[in-house]
């Protein structure tokens, strides 16, 4: 899978160095010129220096063949922009970190109007992942299937208990 990865910073480049153990073909973009050669010799990445939402940046890094676009800078706007112009010049799936707290409840209209594949927000997914550890504390493990609407729990069950030696 031909991959392009907007954003070299600490999520950009554990994306990077991650995908490209599974034999992806990856390329990075970013600003920062010693970045991008620093990292792209040390995993055997493409690199391209330049801003990530410029066509012709986006053009340089193979656009029209890439699968996917990957936007992580610090920028939510920027992350945005990256995917909307991935969008139109390559139409390949795009997946753009937003972080800011007032487009949270905005995420699916953004989504569905940009057409992307998916819209990440860190803070958002550990908040919810802390609440659904907060609500069953005594389960091992919490599995969320079908849009959150069911949970699947993972209980220990001590020995003499009454649960004991019970068929399911």
């Amino acid at each position: 899978m031909k991959i392009i990865i907007v954003g070299l910073g600490k999520v950009g480049q554990t994306l990077a160095s991650e995908l490209s153990k599974e034999d992806n073909d990856i390329t990075v973009i970013d600003n920062r010129e010693s970045v991008v050669q620093d990292f792209a010799s040390q995993y055997d990445i493409m690199g391209v220096i330049g801003n990530g939402s410029s066509y012709s940046t986006q053009m340089e890094a193979g656009i029209e063949a890439a699968d996917l676009l990957i936007a992580v800078t610090g920028s939510d706007e920027l992350n945005l922009l990256c995917c909307l112009i991935a969008k139109k010049a390559g139409n390949c799936h795009t997946i753009a970190r937003v972080r800011t707290p007032e487009y949270s409840s905005e995420l699916n209209f953004i989504k569905e109007e940009l057409g992307l594949a998916m819209v990440i927000n860190p803070e958002l997914a550990a908040a919810d992942e802390i609440a659904r550890v907060l609500k069953f504390p005594s389960a091992i493990d919490v599995d969320t299937f079908s849009k959150s609407r069911v949970d699947l729990l993972k209980f220990r069950v001590l020995e003499h208990s009454v649960l004991d030696e019970m068929r399911i």
